[in-house]
């Protein structure tokens, strides 16, 4: 399901239709990939844009929702499952996935080489700077960086978000 003025770059790579909600104004960068599917849920706001060579995987049973006015970098991966592993007597392939929940909130910008896991909530108008490695909830307006990402600085709060 798309909304008006979609722009879809060379060579995006989108598996899982059927779990996969773009909004209005939304632009999708080259050599980048959408999944939902194996049930997995991928739900896009208005005034998106994500640069080239990203990833956005919501398979597997996992589920990100991004909200409006959201930009992303190039570089950048958002996966909300993630390999079972605890069975030492076969190898980590065969063993499935544990689905996890990614919540991308209004106004936020992600930074170039970053990654974000499973059940995070990167709160509103937030940065994330680059090669960062997202494992917990962000708050709202900071900037927050590092392995793993913690808050750095507070964002001062502007009347006009």
């Amino acid at each position: 399901k798309c909304g008006k003025k979609l722009s879809i770059a060379q060579f995006v790579e989108i598996s899982g239709y059927e779990g996969i909600q773009i909004g209005e104004n939304c632009s999708i960068g080259r050599l980048s990939v959408l999944h939902a599917h194996g049930n997995g849920s991928l739900k896009i706001g208005n005034n998106f844009a994500m640069n080239s060579n990203s990833q956005l995987g919501a398979s597997e049973v996992g589920k990100i929702t991004i909200g409006d006015d959201v930009i992303i970098a190039q570089n950048v991966v958002l996966r909300a499952s993630d390999h079972q592993h605890a069975d030492t007597s076969k190898p980590i392939r065969y063993q499935g996935h544990t689905g996890g929940t990614i919540i991308v909130k209004n106004g936020v910008w992600i930074g170039a080489n970053a990654v974000i896991t499973r059940n995070v909530t990167i709160g509103a108008n937030s940065i994330i700077a680059a090669g960062s490695v997202v494992t917990r909830d962000i708050p709202p307006f900071v900037l927050a960086g590092g392995v793993p990402a913690k808050t750095l600085k507070y964002r001062a709060k502007e009347k006009n978000f």
